[in-house]
């Protein structure tokens, strides 16, 4: 064991030797910015996002389009982490933000004009996102320990009972279902979907490596000490909120572009919420990444895999899912994308 353990760190030691040039061009012009890496994580990133923009090119409509719904995901995820894994304080409420982003193009399309552009209805959406999620932030985000996290599970119960009760506006428990799609060409609705999502990974990557990640992440170890330090911590909790509003909001309109419409299922209920809880904690909380790849593992099993290839049912494939959610929990609470990036750290050697 201790031999075969020995032979792989050693063929890992020289792909990451061999690499390393690269790496460090890149650390020197990036690396103070989205955080320096040694040549085996340098190629699982550079790899990881050429394999994305290729997707469309490996022939497999069904993957590609289980990727989609994953890239989708993996926003919701990634804008999750930055305000809950950041900071510690967990919400249950972030189906509302993008709900409301949903709710807001179906029903400017379905209530006021049904030819309105999507360069109007697109930015009203996501600035609905950010609204609704300053009404959350706001009262809640003053308060310690579980009562933060029960303000935004009941902001979900709130919502879900609004629906119905202007279902004139909303469409009531089945939606609307008249909202025009990007397209239906499987290649491009790839693309509308992964461009942004690479966009807000870039964007909240840089944001969790600088000053203001830092203060984020000493909230959640010690608030009372950041408090302490003359750094107001509430307005930094509502600033993660808000922010986090604002990707949420863009897969929301992703969301209702790629499906035509909007139900209180598919935007609204506790279940979303919970759903991009695990994908963040089976990639890695506080990683932003992490999540990502957490998002495109977890669906594509779901979607693809266990769908098109093990022709599951919905039930067993539900099962599945939180079972490994479960695992991971028990037995690689850091997430497992997180472990594989500082495992590569450790075999592959020293950074120049």
């Amino acid at each position: 064991m201790s031999s075969a353990t020995d032979r792989l760190s050693t063929a890992t030691g020289r792909i990451d030797q061999s690499l390393q040039p690269l790496a460090d061009v890149y650390n020197r012009l990036f690396g103070d910015y989205f955080g320096e890496m040694n040549g085996l994580q340098f190629v699982l990133i550079f790899g990881t996002a050429a394999a994305l923009l290729t997707a469309p090119f490996w022939g497999n409509f069904g993957l590609v389009r289980a990727m989609t719904v994953a890239a989708i995901w993996a926003i919701f995820a990634m804008s999750w982490d930055i305000q809950s894994g950041y900071t510690g304080y967990i919400s249950f409420g972030h189906s509302v933000l993008s709900g409301a982003a949903g709710y807001t193009t179906a029903m400017l399309i379905h209530n006021v004009n049904p030819e309105l552009s999507m360069m109007i209805t697109i930015p009203v959406s996501i600035f609905a996102a950010l609204v609704v999620g300053l009404l959350v932030a706001l009262p809640s985000l003053r308060l310690t320990g579980p009562y933060f996290s029960l303000i935004t599970f009941v902001a979900v119960l709130i919502f879900y009972r609004l629906i119905p009760s202007f279902s004139q506006y909303t469409g009531g428990e089945t939606g609307i279902q008249s909202v025009e799609v990007f397209t239906y060409a499987p290649v491009a609705r790839y693309y509308y979907m992964v461009v942004p999502m690479l966009l807000i990974a870039v964007v909240l990557t840089l944001i969790a490596r600088s000053n203001i990640g830092l203060i984020l992440m000493s909230i959640r170890e010690n608030e009372a000490a950041v408090n302490a330090a003359g750094i107001n911590a509430t307005k930094f909790k509502i600033f993660s909120f808000a922010l986090s509003s604002i990707p949420m909001g863009i897969g929301g309109v992703l969301l209702v572009h790629f499906s035509g419409g909007v139900d209180p299922t598919t935007f609204i209920v506790v279940d979303r919420s919970i759903e991009m809880i695990a994908i963040a904690v089976l990639g890695g909380m506080s990683s932003i990444l992490g999540p990502l790849g957490g998002a495109f593992f977890l669906i594509v099993l779901r979607d693809y895999i266990l769908t098109d290839i093990a022709n599951l049912g919905s039930s067993i494939r539900w099962t599945v899912f939180w079972a490994l959610v479960l695992l991971v929990l028990v037995f690689a609470r850091d997430g497992v994308f997180r472990k594989l990036w500082h495992g590569l750290d450790r075999i592959g050697g020293d950074r120049r």
